[in-house]
């Protein structure tokens, strides 16, 4: 069972979607800048329906954000909303939440980091790069592969996991990466703002080699190509 039509639920329906004794949630507030009470109120009433609908699933998946570990992002709304929204799923007996950090994929969303990047370089249009920011950057199929494994495991339940790369990449590394992409040089100022900050992934390494998930030095070249680059 799927509830939701963006980037997660696309990757997720193919295994899912059909399976009445799975329900992923990937729905909801989409937006890390959001503000509006309403939007987060409105999430709150349909993952509460959801979860009394599937009160029996043997598994119930929730995505929550690494971003509860970044201290600069802990007290914004959106982190404190979805920080909310996980105590409400862990209520469920069957309850898997997977919190992640920026997920590449095809989505016309204009609000993810990179879609936002790539349209400033690609329209050559100018923007502000926080020089001290890291962002850890992953495919969403790898996400998708690393969480069937944990879903299919009967035993893995009643778990919060960090679904994440390895590293996490400079703001301006980020930037030069989808130069190369798009073969366009960026237009930024720079503001010395912005930090890092470790997400633990030890929980989910023993599934890395069962989901033929490989991290490395050129991992975030081949995810921007796979997405961003211009393909015959």
């Amino acid at each position: 069972m799927m509830i939701g039509s963006g980037l997660l639920a696309r990757a997720f329906a193919p295994n899912y979607a059909n399976q009445d004794n799975v329900c992923i949630y990937a729905a909801g507030v989409s937006n890390s800048a959001c503000r509006d009470p309403h939007e987060f109120e409105r999430e709150h009433t349909r993952l509460s329906e959801a979860l009394r609908q599937h009160a029996d699933a043997n598994t119930f998946v929730y995505f929550g954000t690494c971003s509860v570990a970044d201290p600069e992002a802990q007290a914004t709304p959106y982190v404190q909303h979805k920080l909310a929204m996980e105590a409400l799923v862990r209520s469920h007996p069957q309850h898997l939440i997977l919190r992640l950090p920026q997920v590449a994929g095809h989505t016309p969303n204009p609000h993810t980091l990179l879609n936002h990047l790539y349209a400033r370089i690609s329209r050559s249009e100018s923007f502000t790069l926080w020089q001290n920011a890291r962002r850890n950057i992953i495919d969403v199929d790898d996400v998708a592969a690393v969480a069937r494994y944990f879903i299919d495991t009967s035993d893995a339940r009643k778990l919060t996991l960090n679904i994440a790369n390895e590293i996490s990449y400079p703001l301006p590394e980020i930037v030069a990466a989808l130069e190369r992409v798009t073969g366009k040089r960026a237009i930024f100022d720079t503001e010395p703002r912005g930090s890092g900050y470790s997400i633990d992934i030890a929980a989910i390494r023993p599934a890395l080699g069962v989901a033929d998930v490989k991290f490395g030095p050129n991992y975030l070249d081949r995810v921007l190509d796979k997405y961003y680059g211009k393909h015959d």
